[in-house]
């Protein structure tokens, strides 16, 4: 397998909308076990942080709003972003109103506040949204107890390394997204959820 393979694979497998399913099914499921009650929340919790988003990303791109699904363009990813924090701001208040886990509501409002901010930036600069996508729920799961860092570590630097490497971002860019993510989403869960 080429080395170019190699990177979209690793892209692809860290992707925020994979990565999200499986940090929800994590913090949810482990634990206490009320099945049809961390069922609810695990469905809710995937439709507001994934579905509406792949569905929102596929529908921009059929109207010609985007020209790729990757968000290659810095200005085609505003409505994305804008959308992604209404769905996350809404998944967040379903699941507060549910009284989900701490941790699973904290993810949420990461995911709000941590597009926001990216929105924000995104108006002058183009940041990795696959490391602040992947760096954001390493933090939920090492609060939550799983704390593995040289797996962890070596997740994230596979991710940006391959981002750099399909020439899709440079490396301040997957550095700083990185770096705020973690930063941001530890200081939003321990002051606000834990």
């Amino acid at each position: 397998m080429s080395l170019h393979k190699i990177a979209i694979l690793i892209s692809l497998v860290f992707h925020p909308m994979v990565v999200a399913p499986a940090t929800f099914a994590i913090l949810i499921f482990s634990g206490e076990q009320k099945f049809s009650f961390n069922n609810t929340i695990f469905l809710i919790s995937i439709f507001f942080s994934t579905v509406l988003s792949i569905f929102t990303v596929i529908y921009l791109r059929v109207l010609g709003k985007i020209s790729d699904l990757d968000g290659r363009m810095r200005k085609e990813r505003i409505i994305p972003l804008v959308l992604g924090v209404i769905y996350y701001a809404l998944g967040f208040f379903v699941l507060l109103y549910l009284n989900a886990k701490p941790i699973v509501q904290g993810l949420m409002f990461c995911y709000a506040i941590n597009t926001l901010a990216v929105l924000i930036v995104t108006f002058r600069w183009k940041i990795s949204i696959h490391a602040i996508g992947l760096g954001g729920p390493l933090v939920a799961l090492w609060l939550h107890g799983l704390q593995y860092p040289i797996i962890m570590i070596s997740m994230l630097i596979a991710l940006c390394y391959s981002r750099i490497f399909l020439k899709l971002h440079t490396p301040s860019q997957v550095l700083l997204g990185a770096l705020f993510a973690i930063t941001f989403s530890y200081i939003q869960l321990k002051i606000f959820f834990l």
